[in-house]
């Protein structure tokens, strides 16, 4: 029997990088549920010597998995410390069809801290995908 699993701080870890896991993500008021497996992940706790953002919005967690039916899931907490409207870490799930949609997505994100999330998540998913010779 396979149960599905509620995407933790305990999904995201160097062990199951590359292994198929089904995923069930909260989104709101709905729920993502999909068989796939992590291509890359980057926290921002894991980042040595990280600094803080008092006061501004930053990312605090960014995934990438890709979906048994080859789809692509980009999964990313960001962190909103001092905003009238939205307080506190919300999660984000985007599906996309394309590992090119998923480049210019995280491209597109205009956080703080995004360069080195970019760099690390964008660079390893993209040599996991890649062929082996």
């Amino acid at each position: 029997m396979l149960l599905w699993r509620t995407l933790t701080e305990k999904s995201l870890s160097p062990k199951l990088v590359g292994k198929m896991r089904r995923y069930h993500l909260t989104r709101g008021e709905g729920v993502l549920s999909f068989q796939g497996e992590l291509l890359a992940y980057h926290r921002h706790v894991d980042q040595e010597d990280a600094p803080d953002y008092p006061g501004v919005s930053h990312l605090i967690t960014l995934a990438l998995f890709r979906t048994k039916k080859g789809r692509f899931v980009v999964y990313y907490i960001v962190e909103y410390p001092d905003n009238e409207h939205l307080f506190g870490q919300h999660q984000y799930v985007t599906h996309l069809p394309e590992f090119a949609d998923v480049t210019r997505f995280v491209a597109a994100m205009a956080y703080i801290n995004v360069e080195p999330f970019r760099t690390k998540v964008i660079s390893e998913a993209t040599t996991r995908l890649s062929p082996s010779a």
